[in-house]
């Protein structure tokens, strides 16, 4: 089936939606063996695995099953939550509502333990990456109060910054199944904290002409952390609003415009191939509807002000 990707801008819905048209064994020593008796038959074991605790700056997953995407009735309370906006009078325009749809089909998804980092990637980490090499400059200017900050979580960074970055903390970029299943939990939480939407919990903006929304006291990005009770249980902050967050997948929808097949999948990756990336987690520019844990878009700038990044890990990886 062909498909098409459905484009809306995190923080500016309407204008970024024409920005697109319509990512050994040793050997053998015989002197060894010389001298013992035949080899004896014993039985199988299976080879142990060391789990060690997770570093205090990630979370492990445990993995499991969960329903991943939105439900018609999902969808339509998104829209509900739209409306409260000041711009509520779009909130039925098709560019917004089709954004909603991409969050379908809810289907079956299970995936293997992982760990995870507990906040995004903050300018300090990505700095000791640069600062070997490993990877690129950020895209502001060194010294912007708004941007250049020691925790503030790094932005302006292109998803292939993330990746190099995570791959220099022997990590890679969550896939969306993973960012999903650890903002939403089994329980599907319809936020990282609990299923009511809170502003006192996220940096978050408003769906408006100006985005900007002072009552969570941050006109941009906050220090990392700056919202402790908007936690998952686990203990994960900042999966709503602060910085949107890359992550591995392609973005694309179907013909019907959903973002998923509904079928079971065991650890998907995303579409094989595509033009622009998956965001996640909504920012400081945007309105509740798009915090939610099954929220999901893309942008068509190489480098957002709005968009950061954290890490996963596979289990075992050296620290």
């Amino acid at each position: 089936m062909r498909t098409r990707v459905t484009h809306v801008g995190l923080p500016l819905f309407l204008a970024a939606s024409t920005t697109l048209a319509a990512g050994k064994a040793p050997q053998p020593i015989d002197r060894f063996w010389s001298g013992l008796g035949p080899p004896r038959a014993t039985a199988e074991v299976a080879p142990i695995v060391a789990l060690r605790p997770p570093a205090p700056d990630r979370v492990r997953i445990p993995g499991g099953h969960f329903m991943m995407g939105s439900t018609p009735v999902s969808m339509q309370k998104a829209l509900t939550l739209c409306r409260k906006e000041t711009l509520r009078s779009f909130c039925d325009d098709r560019r917004i509502t089709s954004r909603f749809r991409a969050e379908g089909e809810s289907h079956s998804v299970g995936l293997d333990p992982y760990e995870i980092d507990r906040t995004e990637v903050t300018v300090e980490a990505y700095g000791r990456c640069v600062s070997s090499g490993a990877c690129s400059p950020p895209g502001y200017t060194p010294g912007d109060a708004r941007f250049d900050a020691p925790t503030l979580p790094v932005v302006l960074v292109r998803w292939e910054d993330a990746q190099a970055f995570c791959a220099f903390a022997q990590g890679r970029l969550p896939t969306e199944a993973e960012w999903e299943f650890a903002a939403r939990g089994p329980r599907l939480r319809e936020f990282p904290w609990g299923d009511t939407y809170n502003p006192r919990l996220a940096n978050h903006g408003s769906f408006a002409p100006d985005t900007d929304d002072l009552t969570d006291g941050f006109a941009a990005v906050a220090p990392v952390g700056s919202f402790p009770d908007g936690r998952t249980p686990q203990g994960l902050l900042d999966l709503a609003g602060n910085a949107a967050e890359w992550v591995a997948d392609f973005y694309d929808v179907t013909d019907a415009g959903f973002g998923y097949a509904p079928i079971s999948i065991m650890n998907p990756k995303g579409p094989a191939t595509g033009s622009h990336h998956v965001v996640r987690g909504g920012s400081y520019a945007d309105g509740a509807a798009w915090l939610r844990t099954a929220a999901r878009g893309t942008i068509s700038e190489l480098r957002s002000p709005h968009v950061g990044f954290r890490c996963a890990y596979d289990p075992g990886r050296a620290r």
